[in-house]
């Protein structure tokens, strides 16, 4: 039997065109390393410490802030997740209300249950209703919630979303300051907005006080490795920074900090001309997607995805990987996402296309028998009890499985979403709709993977929603 890294090894060999993170897309011409063992070291002399920076390391934050236009950054080794927990807790105190997008990662609501927060949801409005795509934050929006709730303590915003969506960070975060509060900007998908005109601008330059970062996501850098800024002096920066030793390992990999450093060093020297080439492949790659007839490119904010709307996306995916071995981002249940970065070639998007173009003439035919799905609308949640009584009694006896079926009009006592891209459908505490148990069951129907679900794998597809199970409140 072979071992994970006889795999890795097997993969690299693999003619497979990475459309999918990380941004580096094995691009050895533009990001490399020798084997991993050779510079595997913990924090010997030299080497600085990682929770006490005063060498190597500090230099290495300082050269991050000023690449990406912050007044402090520091390393994530932990991933964005890291950042989000550490961001979150250093801008509360216990029980404090915070403002949420309900389209947030799950690490958001991880950090809400670890500081016993009061979520106040704000709703981004869907722009396309056949594919279930979350758009913006209204301003408008977070403004009425602060003027319904007092002494909310923070905001925090996913922008851009997975598919790309950006909000208007200034102005959200003008009406932020006006009460006295923090805006935190979940930007793990949008690292490389600083680096060309082409892109959004940065939430770190519009007014927002942390940023996250996954810098692995789009530029070339390792997985796990991302960055939290601190943008301003509103926040408290000691405490930012407490909780960010908390969500550090000690033993910190200097293979990711090295990553990151390099990253860094790649576009302080290369930056400009790799993103011309980059911009000007990417828009062409979009120009020639818009010409397909069956396959629609979904406009976004950000360019570097590319968001298919098609009939079933799951087949789509596993045809598109299969036939032409092509690895694409995530499946929903109507549309797909290629992830392009400054590390792709010539040659991934001459297939990519290559591949749209065929599929396209026979998008018919492959997928025209598959039952057509309506995508449900995103309805508000009603909370019933806090996320962080409802984990609690999880774990305490007071929960129990539910069939699917059963289960509407039941409070959940877990998360549930799909994977990726991890935004919760439902959060622990709230009210499971008959809209909600549909959402789940299409999505099982048509293989998307449902995390927070008891299901037993040797189930028939069709048979998923008599036999899976959800953690309800006694």
């Amino acid at each position: 039997m072979s071992d994970m890294l006889d795999r890795l090894e097997q993969l690299k060999n693999d003619d497979i065109v990475p459309m999918h993170m990380p941004g580096a897309k094995r691009n050895m011409n533009i990001c490399s390393m020798q084997n991993p063992y050779g510079i595997d070291i913990t924090e010997i002399d030299g080497f600085d410490n990682f929770h006490n920076p005063t060498g190597i390391i500090k230099c290495g934050f300082e050269r991050a802030a000023k690449l990406f236009g912050a007044k402090e950054s520091l390393f994530l080794i932990n991933g964005s997740s890291a950042g989000i927990l550490s961001a979150i807790c250093g801008a509360t105190n216990r029980g404090d209300k915070i403002i949420v997008a309900r389209n947030v990662h799950c690490s958001v609501i991880h950090a809400i249950y670890l500081n016993e927060l009061r979520p106040l949801y704000v709703y981004p409005k869907v722009i396309d209703a056949y594919c279930g795509i979350y758009g913006a934050v209204n301003p408008d929006d977070v403004q009425k919630l602060f003027i319904s709730n007092e002494k909310v303590s923070a905001v925090v915003i996913t922008s851009p979303t997975y598919e790309g969506m950006v909000s208007d960070i200034k102005k959200i975060s003008d009406i932020v300051h006006k009460h006295g509060a923090v805006l935190i900007v979940d930007e793990a998908h949008g690292a490389h907005f600083h680096f060309h005109k082409e892109f959004p601008i940065s939430a770190v330059c519009c007014g927002a006080d942390l940023v996250i970062q996954s810098i692995h996501k789009t530029l070339p850098a390792l997985t796990q490795t991302a960055l939290l800024h601190i943008c301003s002096d509103i926040v408290n920066a000691e405490k930012v920074k407490m909780y960010w030793n908390i969500y550090q390992t000690t033993s910190p990999s200097y293979i990711l900090m090295a990553s990151i450093d390099r990253c860094i060093t790649i576009i302080e020297q290369d930056g400009k001309r790799l993103y011309a080439q980059y911009i000007y492949r990417l828009l062409n790659l979009r120009n020639e997607i818009k010409k397909l007839h069956y396959i629609k490119l979904i406009d976004t904010d950000d360019i570097s995805k590319i968001v298919l709307c098609v009939k079933n996306g799951k087949v789509f995916y596993n045809v598109i990987k299969d036939i032409y071995h092509i690895q694409l981002e995530m499946a929903s249940l109507h549309y797909v996402i290629a992830m392009t970065s400054v590390c792709d070639t010539d040659e991934y998007y001459n297939r990519f296309l290559y591949a749209l173009k065929n599929l396209d003439k026979k998008e018919m035919e492959i997928l025209n028998h598959l039952k057509m799905i309506e995508n449900i609308d995103i309805v508000k949640a009603k909370t019933c009890i806090t996320i962080y009584d409802a984990l609690n009694k999880s774990f305490s006896g007071k929960c129990e499985l539910v069939k699917l079926k059963n289960s509407i009009g039941r409070v959940a006592c877990k998360s549930v979403c799909f994977y990726p891209p991890g935004i919760n459908l439902i959060n622990p505490g709230e009210l499971i709709t008959e809209n909600l148990v549909k959402k789940i069951q299409d999505g099982l129907i048509n293989g998307l993977e449902v995390i927070g679900l008891e299901i037993n794998n040797s189930v028939n597809k069709m048979n998923l929603y008599d036999e899976v199970h959800i953690l309800c409140l006694k």
